[in-house]
């Protein structure tokens, strides 16, 4: 893979690769730690998300200039780890849900920001440096390529990570994850307005020319949206959280097995079952929760006697659940250490190219020898560059704006619309143990038929990794799923983070294919210019949420929603965006981190990788502003908004192709 290229580029891949397995790993669980540990509202949620996806996409503009004109590349990288690591070590502290809690979770998160900031751009542009020589510039679009799947290799592992953490966390009190609970509970520590009196508030607030019952509707909804609950809803949360506390217990096993309010695997599926044959003994089982009354002895959490469902949400959101969210948040810490130690040990591969533009006419000017990479380009010259860049910096923000929802609305969509129980055999598309051995089966029929990142092609090797991935495949089957039972009690349950790693299984999965086909092209001269690539991106990006869109087609609003839809979809949908998205993503975000490298004049290297990353922090900025219409429109016309602003930036895109491909070539 690396044999024709300079030896710095694994040793900052690597580099890379550690401190984003850091960041996905605390990326994955942020929003759900914000809700279910200070009760954010979906609102709220949104903008803080956004606002630091902002921040850290936006800093790299700081961090260039800091590096182009203070400190060099090296040592403002090393300066944003250092930050990056005090900021992951204040969010993993332990902290109270109160405001000295938020304050230190706002804190770390602009210190991660900051750090990040200075480490992200300056890494990149001594991969750029790597490629300036005659020797390995033509290489330039495959070795980007390769940096950029090592940095989905460290978020391929991160939210299986960040799950078996929260599970293994939430095992020592032997309970499991369970996504309503944290819902339930944050709703009831919403207001509460009473119905009566809303509805004649509701009527005085609403146009006339709507009826009274309308009226009342739509307030109530809009109310809804902004974290108000009404008595009934209060209701629905309280038997929820009373059903999964019981069904919890009984897991756990707190309660006496003779106990009549035992809540089985079998009873609390029945409870979450959408099919009309279960609905008579679910109705059974509901009624024998509701009539019982469950002292808070029935666990040990101390206290003042209260309410059981209310005690019980209590305490597995702060003493199981968001624990469990410190302890991963932790994990970015010792990344960052391995990160450090690469980069450090083996500084001998990259320090050569160690230099900005200012150094190089400065040594240049001293020893009075031309340097092959120093080029000076004329002010007519350096405008034009800049333009081009600016266009498709305008071009990447819808498209960062679509693409990471998939840490929040997409999320969301996980958690409140999708089906979290599956079988151990589907259950096989999201276990790691299960996905390894079917990544080194796919890389072996690439090495066997069209050889790796343009190496040549080995047939042996490539025979022995297809028989080792079936033979851990098929073990992984015999093991584990065919000697599960196939009762009811044998579904799996997933949590709604783990499919964030399916955008990094697919671009592990997808890279060497992709730098096969560039390859293949470039040597008959029909490769696509990486203008045109970003643009067939953003088509593929619309067709991505036009599958979502076509699986949210009946499914109620958020807005009229208690806690889980009562309608709930297959992970295939999901699955099936990602890995349009990703295929979107790979015709983008490689090529134009290339395209930056490529084009940005020299002395202005670190502020146009910035430039990049600040679009990103544009796009990033309104993936929360979008959120928060995340509670004020239907599904369908949520993505709807997405595929539109996709489709209008790949107009606007092949609109001045010309103009672009003049700057890149």
């Amino acid at each position: 893979m690396f044999k024709n290229h300079p030896k710095g580029l694994l040793v900052l891949a690597l580099t890379n690769m550690g401190e984003r397995f850091g960041y996905y790993t605390m990326l994955a669980i942020l929003t759900l730690y914000m809700q279910a540990k200070f009760g954010l509202s979906s609102s709220a949620t949104s903008l803080t998300y956004s606002i630091f996806l902002g921040l850290v996409y936006f800093l790299p503009l700081a961090g260039g200039f800091v590096a182009d004109k203070v400190l060099g590349y090296s040592k403002t990288i090393l300066l944003g780890i250092a930050v990056m690591f005090a900021g992951y070590l204040l969010l993993a502290a332990p902290s109270q849900a109160d405001a000295t809690g938020k304050i230190m979770m706002y804190g770390a998160l602009a210190l991660i920001a900051l750090g990040t900031g200075f480490f992200k751009g300056n890494l990149q542009v001594l991969v750029g440096n790597l490629y300036e020589s005659s020797a390995y510039k033509a290489k330039r679009d495959v070795a980007f390529s390769i940096f950029y799947m090592f940095i989905n290799i460290g978020a391929f592992f991160a939210p299986g990570v960040a799950n078996s953490i929260n599970n293994a966390f939430l095992a020592k009190d032997n309970f499991t994850y369970d996504a309503s609970i944290a819902k339930s509970y944050v709703a009831l520590n919403d207001r509460v307005v009473d119905e009566a009196e809303f509805s004649a508030q509701a009527f005085a607030d609403v146009s006339a020319a709507l009826t009274a019952e309308d009226s009342a509707d739509v307030v109530k909804k809009a109310k809804r949206a902004e974290g108000v609950i009404f008595p009934s809803d209060k209701q629905e949360h309280l038997f929820k959280l009373k059903a999964a506390g019981l069904h919890q217990l009984t897991l756990s096993g707190k309660l006496d097995s003779n106990d009549s309010l035992q809540v089985s695997m079998e009873d609390y599926a029945l409870l979450n079952s959408r099919h009309p044959d279960d609905a008579t003994k679910a109705a059974a089982v509901r009624e024998r929760i509701e009539s019982a009354a469950v002292p808070l002895a029935a666990f040990a959490v101390g206290g003042d006697a209260q309410d059981f469902a209310t005690a019980f949400g209590g305490y597995y959101i702060s003493n199981a659940l968001s624990r469990s969210y410190s302890l991963a948040f932790a994990v970015a810490c010792i990344s960052l250490l391995i990160s450090v130690l690469i980069f450090l040990l083996f500084k001998g591969t990259w320090k050569p190219v160690d230099k900005t533009h200012r150094q190089q006419l400065t040594e240049a000017a001293k020893s009075g020898k031309k340097d092959e990479q120093l080029l000076i380009l004329s002010p007519a010259e350096v405008r034009e560059r800049i333009i081009a860049l600016f266009l498709v910096f305008f071009v990447v923000i819808f498209f960062w704006m679509s693409f990471h929802q998939n840490g929040l609305c997409m999320t969301f969509f996980a958690r409140d619309y999708t089906q979290s129980r599956i079988s151990p055999v589907f259950n096989m598309a999201f276990s790691l143990l299960a996905i390894l051995p079917f990544i080194v089966f796919v890389y072996g029929i690439y090495l066997s038929t069209i050889g790796l990142f343009g190496g040549k092609r080995k047939a042996t090797a490539g025979i022995a990794l297809i028989l080792l991935g079936i033979a851990g495949v098929c073990a992984y089957y015999f093991v584990d799923v065919k000697s599960a039972a196939s009762s009811l009690s044998s579904m799996v349950t997933i949590t709604p983070q783990i499919f964030q790693q399916f955008n990094a299984l697919f671009i592990i999965l997808l890279t060497p294919l992709f730098v096969g086909l560039f390859t293949y092209l470039a040597n008959r001269g029909k490769e696509p210019s990486a203008p045109r690539k970003i643009g067939y991106g953003m088509l593929l990006t619309a067709v991505g949420f036009v599958i979502l869109l076509v699986a949210s087609i009946g499914l109620p609003a958020p807005a009229d929603i208690n806690g889980v839809s009562d309608t709930l979809v297959s992970p295939a949908w999901l699955i099936g965006t990602y890995f349009v998205l990703t295929l979107a993503e790979l015709f983008l975000s490689p090529m134009g981190i290339s395209f930056v490298s490529k084009v940005a004049p020299p002395q202005y290297k670190g502020m146009m990788q910035g430039g990049w990353f600040a679009a990103t922090a544009i796009g990033n900025f309104l993936v929360g502003v979008l959120g928060v219409f995340w509670d004020k429109l239907s599904l369908v016309a949520f993505w709807g908004v997405l595929i539109i602003c996709c489709l209008l930036s790949a107009l606007f895109i092949f609109s001045i192709m010309k103009r672009l491909e003049k700057a890149t070539n």
